[in-house]
């Protein structure tokens, strides 16, 4: 009796902490697979467009759009505008040929890791690009140090159009806060970026936007480990509430089998 009353005390447990179990779990592989799909799609747009095709891109990249626009509900409203952006960006430099070829280039990659960063597992790719990132950083110091405002200049802009190609994967992966933070000082720069401001004042900002792009690309791999932290944690819990069950209810009877022999 004992054993059947723990069994059924297991399952009330269990179906209260996940009542529809079975349904989320068929429903997360749904929109596991619909996003691969899309991965997919947008990584057969960047090939296409990395090797000039510019045609066959556009054709895929409305076949990517539409697909995308079918199933809205598995997606963030943040999701989709970051989405959206990025693909109505290729459009435009695509629409355009005379635009510049590594411009629509970027744009491609920009939009290939957005895809990316919306899977729920692995690393995303765009974190493999954190040095890339972050390099120009240390050669514009250099060239700040060196007084030598034309290679300034230049790193300056080679950080921009790396950045510009990370920000919309960062803003799905990334804390919010944490990015809104640092793009907010990365725009500042950049609109000073013809002031006379003191060497020493630019290198401040540099090292606070060096440190906060670290902190970009180091906490957003912890968002996946958290939510599996505080899924043991709820687990465990569980667990430890029927083990203390259990016990209670083994106490309970030797103390009445005691009573009984008495």
């Amino acid at each position: 009796m004992n054993a059947k009353l723990v069994a059924i005390f297991i399952s009330f447990i269990l179906f209260i902490g996940f009542p529809v179990q079975g349904r989320a779990e068929n429903d997360t592989k749904a929109a596991k697979n619909h996003t691969e799909d899309l991965i997919n799609l947008s990584d057969r747009v960047f090939q296409y467009t990395d090797a000039n095709q510019d045609t066959a891109a556009y054709s895929l990249l409305n076949e990517l759009s539409k697909e995308w626009n079918r199933s809205p509900q598995n997606y963030s409203e943040k999701d989709q505008r970051v989405i959206n952006t990025a693909i109505a960006k290729l459009k435009v430099l695509m629409a355009n040929s005379g635009e510049n070829q590594r411009e629509i280039t970027d744009a491609a990659v920009s939009l290939r890791l957005g895809f990316d960063a919306l899977a729920p597992d692995g690393k995303p790719l765009w974190k493999n690009l954190h040095y890339a990132v972050t390099a120009p950083v240390s050669k514009m110091k250099s060239a700040l140090n060196n007084k030598d405002n034309e290679r300034f200049q230049y790193y300056l802009n080679e950080f921009l159009d790396k950045y510009a190609v990370v920000y919309p994967a960062m803003v799905i992966n990334g804390q919010t806060d944490v990015v809104n933070l640092v793009n907010k000082q990365i725009n500042s720069f950049s609109d000073q970026r013809e002031k006379s401001l003191k060497t020493s004042t630019r290198i401040r900002q540099l090292n606070g936007i060096d440190r906060e792009l670290n902190n970009v690309f180091d906490q957003s791999s912890q968002n996946h480990e958290e939510s599996m932290v505080g899924l043991a944690t709820i687990i465990g819990g569980i667990i430890v509430c029927v083990l203390a069950y259990a016990s209670w209810r083994r106490y309970m009877g030797e103390h009445l089998r005691r009573e009984h022999v008495r």
